[in-house]
């Protein structure tokens, strides 16, 4: 596991993460991971510098949400909070891990677009998930 970093920009914590989707019986499908608070979010993490944001992003897809792949295209969204800064990468998945290093407390969950907004409590994020799936 690497180390934890918290790299800050303009007094902001630079997050990083990705949308993971795939398609199935005709209809788009994210990927959602239980957070910390009892939630839903995606796959995401602070900033690690010596990886670089996209390589941050499919890092913490690894760890949160058990899944493989690269990032899909040059598309990003990006949510600006007062407290950090997070760029979200569509993700093209390559395999699903039946073990993970987070698989003892967060679950993971393929949920169909168009009802991720009821699983997702921001709407920023929802707006996010959309653009990037859609």
């Amino acid at each position: 596991m690497l180390k934890l970093h918290k790299e800050v920009w303009m007094g902001k914590v630079i997050k990083t993460g990705v949308v993971a989707t795939r398609e199935k019986n005709g209809q788009t499908e994210v990927l959602l991971v239980s957070t910390k608070n009892n939630g839903w979010g995606v796959p995401k993490g602070n900033l690690m510098p010596e990886l670089g944001k996209k390589k941050t992003a499919l890092e913490e897809a690894y760890e949160e949400a058990g899944v493989l792949g690269e990032i899909d295209g040059g598309k990003k969204a990006t949510i600006e909070h007062p407290d950090w800064i997070l760029d979200l990468y569509p993700m093209k998945i390559s395999k699903l891990l039946k073990k993970w290093p987070e698989m003892d407390w967060r679950e993971r969950e393929w949920v169909p677009l168009k009802k991720v907004n009821k699983r997702l409590g921001y709407s920023a994020l929802v707006e996010c998930v959309e653009e990037l799936a859609g």
